[in-house]
Formats: C-alpha cells, structure tokens, sequence
C-alpha cells in the first residue's frame, strides 16, 4: 500500500537527482567558525564536489594557503577541497623511527581491571546492550508482524475509513515508543503503608499509577550507604534481581534513583515471612515442615544455580505468597563478603568465650522451649538488632574462614531443627550462652528427646539435619544429594508449587499488608528500636560529612519487560475489534473518535 510505504520507508528517487542533491548538502558543509570574508570560500572554485571526485590522477584541486604563527589572529577556515584527501598521491615511506611503542601497562591498571567494582560494571555494561538489542530486535519483528496485520484488516475497509484507521495505527505506535522511553521516577507510585524498617532505608507497599502494578518500594539513602560501605550489597541485590526468572525468587518489576535515594519496586509477597508463621504456631507437624523445608532448598537452589550464595538464611528472608507457596528474598549478603561491623562483632563475641572452659547446661527440650521463646519475647529486638544472631550461620562464615554455598545448606538445618521442636540447635539462656553453644557446637547438637524418652526426630529427619549442620567435608554437596535423602522420599520435586500448602494467607485485597508489622502501633515498632536509633546517628553524620556516591549506580536503571505500560498486544486491539465488525456502525464510531485509539 502507497500509504503504508511513505509512513515506513524513503520515497523512491531518481538516481542523478539523488547525486544532484548529495553534492549540494556536502558543499554546503561548513567546518570551524563562519569566515570572516564570506567571499573568499565562494572565489575558492566553483567545482562541484562529484567533479572533485572524478578528478584525473595527475590534476589535484587547489589549495587556499593558511598563513601560520599570527598571534590573536582567528585562523581562515579551510575550502571544503583541504578536507578531502588526495588520491593516487605516491606513499610516502614510513620508518620505524616514527611509530612509538606504547609503555608497559602497570600493576595499578591490573588491579584495577581485576577489583569486583570493575568486573560488575562491565557485567551490567554486557546485561545492558544485550537486553537493549534484545529488546529492539523484538520490537522490529513484532512491528512488521502488526503491519502485515493491520494491512489485511485495512485492505477491507473503505479508503477514508482506511485511512483513518492507519493514522490511528501509528499514533499508537508513537505513544508505545514514547512509554518505552520513559525511565520510572519516585512519583510514579502511590504510597499505601510502610511494610518494613531497615537500617539504610524503609520498604512500602505501593501501586505503579499508570499501570496499576502493585508492588513493595525499598527506598534506600545513598549517604547511609556510602557512609557504610553497604553499596555493594544493593548493586548486588539489584543484580541478583534483575537476573532471575525463577518462581522461587522475588522478582524486579523497576529501579530507579534520584540524587538522595535508590528505588527498588519488587514483587509485593503478601502473606508476610516464615518467621511469623513459626512464632504464632510454635513448631511445626513433620509433614508440613516437610513442605516448606523442601520448597526452601528449592528457592535455595535457584539462587546458587545463577551462581550466588545467601549466606544469611534465616526464616526472615522467606516469605509466602497469596497462594502459601514459599519466595526467597534479601540478597543485600549473597556477595562479597558480609558486612564488616556485624562480621567483626560476631568474631569479637566468639574471642571472649572461647578459652572458657564450656559446661553446657542440660535442659529438657520444654525447658529450651520456654527458654528460647522468652528469650525472643525479652529481647523483643534480637532479630532485627546491628549485631545479629548467630542462630542459623554456619561458624566457618563466623570465624571467617574459606567456605562455600554449603553454609547455606547449615542454614537450612537450623530452620528445619526449629521448626519441628521450637527453639534453634544452638539457642541459649542468653546471646553470650549461643555464641559459646556455636563454639562447641558438636557437644551441643544433640537429638531432642520428650519427657517419656522417645526422640523428636524420625531416623531420616535426624539423618538429614546431622548432613546439614557438618563440617563442610561431612556436608551435603549438591542439591541433587539432597534431594536423594531418604527425608525427602516422598517429595515430588516436578511439582512442588502444585501441592495444596499448609498454610494460605487470607486476604481482604491486593492492597492488604495485615501480615506484616503496623508500623503505626508502638509494639511492633519496638522490635526496630536499634534499628532506627543507629540510623537517626548515622543519617546525622553523612548530612554534615558524606557526598552521595553517585559513580557507583551507573546503569542502575532498570523496568522489567513484562509490564503493562508497554505491551505492545494493546497496539492492535481497537483495530482488530473494529476489523470484526465492519458492520457495526456504533463500533466504529466507538475508534473513529479524535484521540479514541492513542489512550
């Protein structure tokens, strides 16, 4: 169709008035600033520039002189003929004299190549233009695919309907590419509650306002992080996020930055954590620890298949979904190293009871109940306090010795411990007491016993859970060894996320964040005392002495491609309904309005 093609393609020409023009456009050109006598570049020659260019071999254009070493003197610009290089002019001979080898490259610019700072700019660099051209080259192809469509759809259709019909084609076309283009910006998403209170930041339940995206927004200062060194930590969870297209982990929708905060907009996990779970029902029945154990390796096992590792499981980092099927959040540790005041302090607290010559305490296992419950209820911050608890990592992250993604799988042993008897293998009367139960810790791992004598584990739970919490040479390696367990002998792997769960959260809304700690009541927000009491220090230091980093987030942008304001399915849906009823009059005129297609 004629008008399809001079939307989409160049009106064909004819060849010499295609030349005529190319030699005007280049002797138009102009290089430097306008001369100051406009008539010297007309006198120059009035050859064209094609006439130039089929010049014999022996002729050469002439050449206007530049007079040299004039002081204050703004130099003439050069005819259009200086920029044109000379052809079949004699080579001249190159001696070696004249080229300079470039000097050694040194160790500084190595060890700057080869620093992780480095290494993940260029992985994010590499990411970027993949998912940029990835991401054009479908767009071209779905486009073509659209005109063929709306081509056959059209040709039925009368001229002055037709037409009119393409022009709204096209508009929606242009708004699509101009959505595309659009980078998210905090006022993009209404704030409904706060849901969560961390040391750099706070996380929000929020909604997208053009496409009605629900979502929780972490918000996160950049002098706090610069202040600390925790930068790394977000650039890796961004990372990590942005990667992923696993079921089992929380998923990226946007992120973004402004000159103060970093954005995160992550899938909204409703039915809140794991922990919550275990502290309203106490322990768990073995079958439906099963459940959530087994989906927990699951969830594991993604994350170390896109080559990372947690390193700071805890019932926190698991949440459930509207369906009670389990995801795998907070990957700010799953790189690097772990922070290095919590780190240190964890070390400094392992120093002082290490040459204390360690009587452990026989308790029953109601005993070690009542003991770590009021324990968690005097302490009512010990999970989210600056320090930590040592309760689920494996001692060789502690000491800060070489491990592995297995510290993980101690992790998982610890969850699955708790969760059948109430209390963590290593729980004691006080924080001082866990550490020094972590230090020796093969003396303390001890098979529960109720008060008749019989064990709390099965042979296969105790099997399982003594493979887990292990030297690292004694520990399980793989996930395929897990699965191989005689514990999980009834587990079909295939499909875990179709089994009915235990537990399925009950929800009012989309909107509803009743699982989660109301940051508007004075006792939930004692748990973050700590928390916000070191994060008002901190903010008041990095306001007087920290510039943000602004460096380190380049390329820290990102929209997921699945999102509502750019599917492009919704370019051809008024025409594809007004294609199937061509006799409607009432339909028609439902598109045939001025702006009816283009919103």
């Amino acid at each position: 169709m004629t008008l399809m093609g001079g939307i989409f393609n160049r009106s064909p020409k004819n060849e010499s008035n295609y030349i005529e023009e190319l030699s005007k456009d280049v002797e138009s050109l102009r290089f430097g600033p306008a001369p100051s006598t406009p008539n010297k570049i007309s006198q120059a020659t009035n050859n064209s520039f094609m006439s130039i260019c089929s010049n014999s071999p022996g002729s050469s254009p002439k050449r206007n002189k530049v007079i040299f070493n004039k002081e204050n003197t703004a130099p003439s610009t050069p005819s259009r003929h200086s920029m044109i290089p000379q052809l079949y002019t004699t080579p001249k001979t190159v001696t070696h004299q004249q080229f300079r080898s470039p000097g050694r490259i040194g160790r500084e610019f190595y060890k700057k190549a080869n620093s992780p700072k480095t290494k993940r700019l260029v992985t994010v660099c590499q990411m970027y233009f993949l998912d940029y051209y990835c991401d054009l080259f479908d767009y071209v192809i779905s486009r073509r695919d659209r005109i063929k469509q709306v081509e056959e759809i059209l040709d039925g259709l009368p001229f002055q309907e037709r037409s009119l019909q393409w022009n709204n084609y096209v508009g929606r076309e242009r708004a699509f590419l101009r959505k595309k283009r659009t980078k998210p910006r905090n006022k993009d998403f209404h704030i409904v509650t706060q849901v969560g209170q961390g040391g750099y930041g706070q996380v929000f339940l929020a909604k997208k306002k053009d496409t009605k995206e629900i979502c929780a927004l972490k918000v996160l200062n950049k002098k706090l992080l610069t202040r600390t060194d925790e930068t790394r930590h977000v650039l890796t969870e961004r990372d990590i996020l942005t990667n992923t297209r696993s079921e089992w982990l929380v998923k990226l929708f946007y992120a973004f930055q402004d000159t103060d905060n970093v954005y995160m907009a992550m899938e909204f996990v409703p039915g809140g954590d794991f922990r919550t779970l275990l502290n309203n029902a106490g322990y768990l029945i073995p079958q439906h620890a099963r459940f959530y154990v087994s989906e927990m390796f699951a969830a594991v096992n993604s994350l170390h298949q896109l080559g990372y590792t947690h390193r700071d499981l805890k019932p926190e980092n698991f949440l459930i979904d509207a369906k009670g099927h389990i995801k795998l959040t907070d990957f700010g540790l799953a790189a690097g190293s772990i922070s290095t005041d919590r780190i240190e302090s964890m070390k400094m607290r392992l120093n002082l009871v290490k040459d204390l010559e360690y009587r452990p305490t026989e308790r029953t296992m109601r005993e070690r109940q009542e003991q770590y419950r009021s324990l968690r209820a005097r302490d009512i911050h010990y999970a989210n306090s600056i320090v930590g608890s040592p309760d689920y990592m494996a001692l060789e992250v502690l000491e800060g010795k070489p491990y592995d993604y297995t510290v993980d799988y101690w992790s998982l042993g610890c969850m699955l411990f708790e969760a059948l008897v109430g209390y963590t293998p290593f729980s004691g009367g006080s924080s001082d007491e866990t550490y020094a139960n972590l230090k020796s810790w093969k003396a303390v791992l001890k098979r529960p016993r109720y008060e008749n004598g019989r064990y709390v584990f099965s042979d296969r739970t105790w099997q399982l859970i003594t493979r887990l919490i292990a030297t690292p040479d004694e520990r399980l390696r793989t996930f395929k060894q897990v699965m191989a367990m005689p514990y999980f002998s009834d587990v079909n792997w295939d499909n875990l996320r179709e089994r009915v769960p235990p537990f399925t959260p009950q929800l009012d809304n989309e909107e509803d964040a009743g699982y989660f700690d109301d940051f508007t009541c004075e006792d939930d927000m004692a748990k973050y005392k700590d928390v916000i009491a070191k994060r008002e220090r901190d903010e008041k230091i990095a306001q007087s002495s920290i510039k943000a980093d602004q460096k380190s987030f380049v390329g820290f942008t990102f929209k997921h491609r699945d999102n509502p304001g750019t599917n492009s399915g919704n370019i051809l849906s008024p025409i594809l309904l007004n294609g199937r009823s061509q006799g409607n009059d009432s339909e028609f005129g439902r598109w045939n309005e001025p702006f009816g297609t283009l919103y």
